[in-house]
């Protein structure tokens, strides 16, 4: 058994890692979720067109140009919702969902193994295999999305960032400044 003091290089690069499948897989399926609305309304919004360009077409004397708009915004209609059918959002948004659940598992059980400052060899090899079984088990992780995931938790890290270690010349420094407010608040 060893004791985790914070700096294993393999154990914050799997922590990474592992963090940046978690969110990446909650952005995909937000992508998902949000390409499948969108083709949707779209299929909507040219059905729409369409039985407006047709019924003008009706209800109007015959033109050519007309006839052949509803034709075409029918025809786009039904491309629209064949795209919509195929894509298969909905499946995809659940295992995109799922492997998102599971890849913030193996984080948090990560995590507490570092929290607990004893990881034994035993349990970082449960990790890893629970770890590899996720990745084999999830869908394929568009390079999109793990890149705004790492971006993200870049972003993140350097709002939290601990302060830097003071050195004694910034604390000389510190002191310098701190002298006159002392005597300022001091009358």
């Amino acid at each position: 058994m060893w004791t985790y003091r914070g700096d294993e290089p393999t154990v914050v690069q799997w922590l990474v890692t592992i963090r940046v499948g978690h969110e990446g897989h909650r952005l995909a399926a937000k992508a998902a979720r949000r390409r499948h609305r969108l083709i949707g309304a779209t299929a909507v919004v040219l059905a729409a067109l369409a039985a407006s360009a047709s019924f003008t077409s009706l209800l109007s004397e015959p033109r050519a140009w007309l006839q052949v708009t509803a034709g075409a915004l029918a025809v786009a209609t039904a491309a629209t919702a064949l795209l919509h059918t195929l894509l298969n959002d909905a499946d995809v948004i659940a295992a995109h969902q799922r492997a998102g659940a599971e890849y913030g598992d193996a984080r948090r059980q990560l995590e507490q193994a570092i929290l607990s400052e004893r990881i034994t060899d035993d349990r970082l090899s449960e990790i890893r295999a629970d770890w590899t079984r996720v990745e084999k088990a999830s869908p394929t992780l568009p390079g999109r999305a793990s890149r705004r995931a790492a971006q993200q938790l870049e972003a993140l890290a350097e709002t939290v960032a601990p302060p830097a270690a003071a050195t004694p010349a910034t604390v000389a420094r510190d002191a310098e400044i701190d002298e006159p407010l002392k005597e300022l608040t001091a009358s």
